[in-house]
């Protein structure tokens, strides 16, 4: 029996210590529950501010919502591939390059220097832009890539880029509802049933 989804499942994830990764993870358990956090127009709007865009009066249109979601699904096609060695399809390979050749937002700092907004002709193109730039930058320089790792527990897949220093790190996060929590407390209940 397939198990329901509930109002934690669809929080946003920002704990991949890469904003194109923790876009990446708007589908939750992918490959398992396939969890869509980007379901509405006011999930995308939503998540536009939890990643720290601070925009004003944003109207979202429906093509920005599949044009988002295309362009998540292309940079998870890609990424598996490179991180498994694979070589990319260049339909993908074209799809990021359009994607990152529109104009990204561009950054303003409000009066005293304390607040940061952002600005775009057209708001969500030039976002995916933004995102696909730093998409790019982390598959073609590289510099991250043996960094970047999926999630030990099989259910999640959710990729993060691994920044301690040993380079160790399994689980998409340790607290919380992250996933090295629920093992350890996996654990602990089938060492304490095996001791009763």
């Amino acid at each position: 029996m397939a198990r329901k989804i509930s109002a934690g499942d669809l929080e946003f994830r920002f704990r991949s210590n890469r904003l194109v990764l923790d876009f990446i993870a708007t589908v939750g358990e992918r490959g398992h529950r396939d969890i869509e956090r980007l379901g509405t127009l006011d999930d995308l709007d939503r998540w536009i501010e939890a990643a720290g865009f601070a925009v004003k009066d944003i109207v979202l249109k429906d093509e920005d919502l599949a044009d988002a979601k295309a362009l998540r699904d292309v940079m998870v096609h890609v990424l598996s591939d490179v991180v498994a060695g694979r070589t990319p399809d260049r339909a993908d390979v074209h799809a990021l390059n359009q994607a990152a050749k529109r104009p990204p937002l561009r950054p303003e700092l409000g009066e005293g220097g304390a607040s940061l907004t952002w600005h775009a002709d057209v708001l969500v193109p030039s976002i995916l832009s933004t995102l696909a730039r730093d998409f790019l930058q982390l598959v073609g320089e590289r510099t991250d890539l043996d960094r970047v790792k999926r999630c030990a527990d099989p259910t999640c897949n959710m990729y993060f880029l691994d920044l301690s220093r040993a380079n160790n790190r399994i689980w998409c996060a340790t607290d919380g509802r992250g996933c090295g929590n629920k093992a350890k407390k996996r654990a602990f209940v089938a060492r304490h049933r095996h001791t009763s």
